[in-house]
């Protein structure tokens, strides 16, 4: 039961107690009302809340997103567009907001592409794209082309340019596309290709074919045997086979006894060649001929091959008939045979030819020289050879007499001379004098010569013919040439010009560009200075020479021109103004050589005296007879008329002035346009008054105040 009393139930453990009656109570609604739990309606607010905001968000994204077309070729296999906002994809669009995005694509065999998005305000947008193949491989290898079973290893092999190994060479970076691949090897031709490259890290393997670059070279000779050389070098003997690069060589064949063979070889690449036989020559035979006494002539049917000693090339195993003189000896007569390549030594002893001149000289102790040599006292008898030969017979306080003889075998001949007395010492000459400006003048005593030229002397001409001179009279030549400013103190407006931009006029170079009027009339204005009568008159309107020469200044005669520029330092003559050789020795002359190349046509080569147009006179050293530039620096005026003289050996002549009359003077020696042996000897040369562009001259003049005779 429940105690109800209170209003309350027992309390706990309580005993029932009996006797209590319970009663039920009405029902009575309380006024509290019990609500229900609020956690449900919270979540329900939420929810819409949140579908609420979800509802606007959308609402508001939709209209703030903007179309963007993507398209990426190729197309990739996967894709992903990242950002701040998330943007939605319909195909190839997708739905962004502007901002920045981060774009990654990825597609096998090609490169991840990764790049920033930005999209704008504008509603629709696109936006294209490229993905990058990976590189692709390569295996390079080479093959002959000949032979397609024989790799090439070792050969270089270049992609686009760059160096990439040598094969069989692998290439792991070859970037796709078309590329140019190279490939060289040795000695072979260079091979380029274009190689498509697909990339996307695939492998390909390249076999190319090298085309050889040399060719096979059979060479014969006949006979065999022979060494072959090639650009020089020894490379075998034939016959012989030589693999060749191509391009072009120089082949030469030599054998003992034979001729070498030089023959032009061009190769060209993978073009096999055989030549054919080369045939060699046997070579010549080489005779070295001596003779006692040297110096003979040696002719080989009939031409002339030279002066002993001399070696003479001759045909093998063939007879060669040769002649041998020499004059004052008898000919000898030879025949030889040699075989190819045989050199061979000859002595040859000359038996003398010799004629007898017997001699009558006053006084009997006067003394002999033959041909410059002191002899000794003059003997009753001489046997000399019979060639031409000076005599000079002197004493002591006589006058030396001077001639010139070819004894004759078999025909005594006989010399009378009777020497006259020197004059007084007070008559003597001085070896210089000056004229009043200065112009220095020797003493020349000159003797009996033969002028002109043998038809042996290589540049010989056909107007120097041999002549026998005797000058009788001293005379004094000018030691140099006239320069512009000794011609200018009488001629005041002469001008010598130049050539080709080099200076003619200087004050120190000789004059030039004078004719022979004014060379002449130059001479009489030095006579003038120091009063001595003119040599050259006025008749009618040419200006000549009086008759006979005075002893005022005047051009030498041409018989002493020569006679001063062949005379030696020993008293003997020679055949150029500096001795006996040719080319000069350097210091000799001013000549057409090296230096002169550019202005004239025909130099000597093998000469060089830095002057390329005219020196100063005396810049070069004198010759014998103390006279400068007898060869070289300007061409000079001489005092004659030319004219040709017909050979006569047996007539001589005295004094020689040349032709009363003529049409053109005589000039002789050398200028710096004229370069020809025969022009340095001092040849002669027949020039008008229309040329003389090179002509100057030098002054000379008796060496006493007696006058010559009329010739």
């Amino acid at each position: 039961m429940t105690d109800m009393d209170s209003g309350h139930p027992n309390p706990p453990n309580s005993a029932p107690q009996r006797g209590i009656e319970i009663r039920p109570i009405p029902y009575k609604p309380s006024s509290y009302r019990r609500r229900p739990s609020s956690g449900p309606r919270r979540m329900i607010q939420a929810v819409l809340l949140i579908l609420f905001l979800v509802l606007a968000g959308s609402v508001w994204h939709i209209l703030t997103v903007r179309q963007v077309s993507v398209m990426i070729e190729p197309t990739p296999e996967r894709l992903s567009i990242s950002g701040r906002w998330p943007g939605l994809r319909i195909g190839q669009n997708h739905l962004l907001r502007p901002g920045n995005y981060l774009l990654k694509a990825q597609k096998q065999g090609y490169r991840d592409l990764e790049t920033t998005l930005f999209v704008g305000t504008e509603k629709n947008q696109e936006l294209r794209l490229t993905m990058e193949k990976l590189p692709g491989r390569l295996v390079v290898t080479a093959h002959d082309a000949n032979q397609g079973d024989r790799a090439i290893v070792g050969a270089e092999v270049l992609l686009d340019g760059r160096p990439v190994g040598i094969t069989p060479a692998t290439v792991s970076d070859a970037l796709p596309g078309l590329r140019r691949l190279i490939v060289k090897g040795e000695r072979y031709k260079p091979l380029e290709v274009d190689v498509e490259v697909h990339g996307m890290g695939t492998l390909q393997n390249l076999d190319l074919p090298l085309v050889p670059g040399w060719a096979g070279v059979r060479i014969h000779s006949i006979p065999e045997g022979a060494k072959v050389f090639l650009d020089g070098k020894g490379v075998g003997e034939t016959p012989l086979f030589l693999d060749l690069v191509e391009g072009s060589y120089s082949l030469k064949v030599v054998m003992d006894r034979y001729k070498p063979a030089t023959v032009p070889l061009q190769v060209k690449a993978n073009q096999p060649l055989t030549l054919e036989p080369i045939r060699l020559i046997p070579a010549e035979g080489f005779l070295l001929l001596r003779t006692d006494p040297s110096g003979a002539a040696v002719t080989l049917r009939g031409e002339y091959a030279g002066k002993t000693p001399v070696e003479i090339s001759l045909a093998p195993d063939e007879k060669h008939p040769l002649r041998v003189s020499k004059p004052g000896y008898e000919d000898l007569l030879r025949e030889f045979s040699l075989a190819p390549g045989e050199r061979k030594e000859v002595p040859l002893i000359m038996t003398p030819r010799k004629g007898v001149v017997h001699f009558k000289v006053d006084p009997p102790d006067a003394l002999l020289l033959i041909d410059g040599k002191p002899f000794g006292v003059v003997p009753k008898m001489l046997e000399l050879l019979a060639v031409e030969q000076d005599l000079e017979i002197k004493k002591e306080g006589y006058e030396s007499f001077l001639t010139r003889i070819t004894p004759r075998p078999g025909f005594p001949q006989e010399l009378l001379v009777a020497l006259k007395k020197s004059p007084p010492p007070q008559e003597r000459l001085p070896g210089e004098i000056k004229t009043t400006g200065g112009y220095t003048l020797r003493l020349i005593r000159p003797s009996a010569y033969t002028m002109g030229s043998s038809r042996r002397d290589q540049g010989r001409r056909s107007n120097e013919t041999l002549r026998k001179i005797v000058l009788r009279r001293s005379f004094y030549m000018g030691v140099r040439e006239v320069t512009n400013k000794e011609f200018r103190a009488a001629f005041p407006d002469h001008d010598s010009g130049s050539l080709n931009g080099h200076s003619l006029n200087k004050d120190d170079q000789p004059v030039v560009r004078v004719s022979w009027e004014q060379a002449a009339l130059f001479c009489n204005w030095l006579s003038a200075r120091e009063s001595l009568a003119p040599v050259y008159v006025k008749r009618g309107d040419r200006l000549v020479a009086s008759d006979p020469l005075g002893p005022g200044y005047r051009l030498p005669t041409e018989a002493e021109w020569e006679y001063c520029a062949r005379l030696g330092a020993k008293g003997t003559f020679q055949k150029f103004p500096w001795g006996e050789a040719f080319p000069p020795e350097p210091g000799s002359a001013n000549i057409a050589d090296l230096s002169s190349k550019d202005l004239i046509g025909d130099y000597v080569e093998a000469y060089n005296d830095g002057y390329p147009v005219s020196a100063a006179p005396g810049s070069f050293r004198p010759n014998g007879s103390g006279i400068h530039d007898m060869a070289g620096n300007v061409s000079e005026w001489c005092h004659d008329y030319y004219a040709i003289y017909p050979q006569e050996p047996e007539r001589t002549q005295e004094d020689p002035s040349g032709p009363a009359e003529g049409r053109h003077r005589v000039v002789r020696g050398s200028s710096y346009k004229h370069g020809s042996i025969s022009a340095l000897r001092g040849a002669y040369r027949d020039y008008s008054e229309s040329r003389r562009e090179d002509l100057g001259f030098r002054v000379c003049r008796y060496g006493d105040d007696s006058t010559s005779e009329k010739r």
